[in-house]
């Protein structure tokens, strides 16, 4: 396992201490996910980034979905009295359902975060993903969080988990050119990026479409941070999985 570590000052300066796991297995993602928060983290977070040692370097089929579900859960299990919350830093949210199960403490996932965090800033929005076979996998991941019905649309770039991490510029243009061939209605509100990767190019594609762009990554920490401040604990139980389309 990879960690990186980001603290205040003094450890008795620190009031709250987050786990941010990057699903896939690449410890530069996990060092470019700590160099994109660490500037953004609340007055006395402690953060600590790490990824599996083993699993998929990159998250681009249903399969390292699953395969890094699991990595990503016993990461949460093995490390469950040690931090106050935990983010899933990765698009597809994957092992969330099973990370809740194994702990008491909050588990965020980015992609739902991000997603909610839209909704309370318009009626509608649109969800960015990675490369058009995407698509169905981020629709049914909405529509288990019950959210379908204020789903725009879904704005694929031509691109990959490996790629996105390594040409940033290339995909804030791919997303750039996507997102002018929509109009209002297939835009929405709001643009979520659920990637993790992603979260760096949020400002700058927000100032190219002209609308509010959620940083999923983003949005996951401030709400670990903020149910870390809470002391919620959560009650262990099953969760649904959204399945794929058929």
């Amino acid at each position: 396992m990879s960690t990186l570590r980001t603290a205040p000052a003094t450890r008795a300066a620190a009031t709250r201490r987050i786990a941010v796991i990057n699903s896939n297995s690449s410890a530069s993602v996990t060092a470019q996910l700590a160099d994109t928060l660490t500037p953004v983290l609340r007055e006395g977070t402690e953060a600590h980034f790490m990824n599996p040692e083993e699993g998929p370097a990159g998250i681009d089929t249903l399969l390292d979905v699953a395969i890094s579900g699991v990595h990503t859960a016993e990461l949460v299990r093995q490390w469950s009295d040690d931090f106050d919350a935990f983010v899933v830093a990765c698009g597809n949210d994957p092992g969330l359902a099973a990370a809740r199960e194994v702990t008491n403490r909050p588990v965020v996932g980015i992609a739902e975060a991000g997603i909610l965090q839209a909704c309370a800033m318009g009626a509608r929005f649109s969800v960015a993903v990675l490369a058009p076979g995407k698509i169905p996998g981020m629709r049914a991941l909405v529509r288990g969080y019950g959210l379908e019905g204020r789903l725009a649309s879904i704005v694929p770039a031509r691109s990959s988990s490996r790629a996105a991490s390594t040409s940033p510029d290339e995909l804030l243009a791919q997303l750039i050119e996507a997102c002018m061939g929509l109009g209002d209605e297939e835009l929405g509100d709001t643009l979520v990026l659920t990637g993790s990767v992603m979260g760096r190019i949020a400002p700058r594609l927000s100032q190219a479409i002209s609308r509010p762009v959620v940083s999923g990554l983003l949005a996951g920490v401030r709400m670990a941070e903020t149910l870390a401040d809470a002391h919620i604990t959560q009650t262990s139980t099953t969760h649904d999985l959204p399945q794929e389309d058929s």
